[in-house]
């Protein structure tokens, strides 16, 4: 009789917990029901934003023809990000040309950077700039992008399958808000300023966007090429993108500037190429508002060192000179390392005499230092670790004219005189290099831009040995 009641109250406890148990099962399910729709609510706030930039102009493989502007594409289109659109520089990494490897973009996409640190809710900003294979010289209808140690005969193996791309934003990052931007011709001209090594066709972002669910933007369609402008230093895409992204004191919608960047796109390439057509493409899978790639975080999150520490140095080491981070392992400019590279500045920026005093323009008058090989080798590890600020590569192109190589310090002031075009020294000093390369007429170009830029600059100026 005991064991009877006992069973019964047992019995009875299970029938009370189940109904408790179902009573609750609604409620519990209309919670997460509701967690779940606002987690995929596609007006909902950018929580967090990160970004990805490849660019390539250099290859290791000799079969690879070189690329003029795709590194600076890449610098100007992180400056965007970091200095217009509110995006964290820890939140952004930059691969260029040696770093651009395949096992690098794959890691950087995969465990080591976006797949470990992005969340639902954020937006990921992905842009390359490199040569690629369209899906048309595949076999299997595969594209590809061309990274730094590509074979171009074997891409399967070497490159990166855009298949591969988006395979890695769908089963590793966790966000569902992903713009890439493709400043990669895959049209493949033998044309030296057309992106791509076969003439063929470009990527189809409709395919793309189709393939990953995301906003594709492709610099040009599938049966065009993508061009470098003649007349400035980028791809005529990019710069055209990066204009318009400016516009409207930098709150547009992005499908509006990439209107307004297809337009002048097409314009410019119809004017400057007879003949020649490029219109770039954009296609969307998502739904919701158009974003604005400047709009800040609602809550950015701070990198924990412990990602940092495991991160590679990237083609940044300090971002630039307001902006002191330090990543992987990489290691800031020791003390010493500055101050050989600064070495090379013995005066101010610009130390002119007065414009009725003599100017003798020579090799030592730009530096003079004690060890011009040592403080170069540091002065070309001060640039790489802030390829966005100027100064470095005035130095660097200092100790270049002290160490009488004229035409590697032309390389430097070219730079120098895009990213500064107003400072007269870089013309004094790119005309003593047109001076020893026997181009006379235009060393005296120069010097007469130099006076103009500036009124105080000598107008009695002579070279010297």
């Amino acid at each position: 009789m005991f064991f009877s009641r006992l069973f019964l109250a047992m019995l009875g406890i299970f029938y009370v917990s189940a109904g408790a148990t179902s009573a609750q099962t609604p409620a519990t399910a209309n919670a997460q029901a509701a967690k779940t729709a606002e987690a995929l609510d596609p007006k909902r706030p950018i929580r967090d934003k990160w970004a990805l930039i490849v660019g390539i102009s250099k290859f290791e493989s000799s079969k690879v023809p070189p690329l003029k502007y795709s590194t600076k594409d890449a610098r100007d289109f992180y400056n965007y990000l970091i200095k217009e659109a509110n995006f964290q520089p820890t939140h952004v990494r930059v691969l260029l040309d040696e770093k651009a490897t395949r096992r690098r973009i794959i890691s950087e996409l995969g465990n080591k950077f976006l797949a470990r640190l992005a969340r639902p809710g954020d937006l990921i900003v992905l842009f390359f700039s490199t040569h690629g294979s369209p899906s048309q010289m595949d076999l299997r209808g595969k594209s590809y992008l061309v990274t730094y140690d590509a074979d171009p005969e074997d891409l399967d193996a070497t490159g990166i399958g855009m298949v591969e791309v988006n395979d890695k934003i769908h089963s590793r990052v966790l966000s569902d808000r992903v713009v890439l931007v493709l400043d990669a011709c895959h049209s493949g001209s033998s044309d030296p300023n057309a992106k791509g090594m076969y003439r063929v066709g470009n990527m189809d972002a409709q395919a793309l966007a189709e393939g990953s669910g995301q906003l594709v933007i492709c610099s040009s369609r599938p049966d065009e090429q993508s061009w470098e402008s003649k007349r400035y230093q980028n791809g005529v895409f990019t710069k055209n993108l990066l204009e318009a992204l400016r516009s409207s004191g930098g709150k547009i919608p992005l499908g509006s500037a990439f209107e307004k960047a297809q337009q002048l796109v097409e314009t410019e390439v119809r004017e400057d190429r007879p003949g020649a057509r490029q219109s770039p493409m954009l296609n969307a899978k998502w739904s919701g508002s158009d974003i604005v790639l400047s709009v800040p975080a609602a809550e950015p999150q701070k990198v924990a060192p412990t990602v940092l520490a495991d991160l590679e140095p990237d083609s940044v080491s300090n971002f630039d000179s307001t902006v002191k981070v330090q990543v992987g392992d990489a290691k800031p400019i020791e003390p010493a390392t500055q101050t050989i590279a600064m070495a090379a500045t013995a005066k101010p920026p610009s130390f002119f005499p007065t414009a009725n005093q003599k100017l003798v323009l020579t090799s030592t008058y730009f530096s003079n230092v004690s060890n011009p090989k040592e403080a170069l080798t540091a002065a070309y590890e001060a640039s790489g670790a802030n390829f966005n600020n100027v100064e470095f590569y005035w130095r660097k192109a200092k100790i270049l004219i002290q160490l009488q190589k004229w035409q590697a310090a032309m390389q430097c002031l070219k730079g120098c005189i895009v990213d500064d075009p107003n400072q007269s020294d870089y013309y004094l000093a790119r005309a003593l290099c047109y001076h020893h390369m026997k181009m006379h007429g235009l060393a005296v170009a120069d010097i007469q831009t130099a006076q103009f830029k500036n009124p105080l600059v000598s107008r009695q100026i002579e070279f010297g040995e």
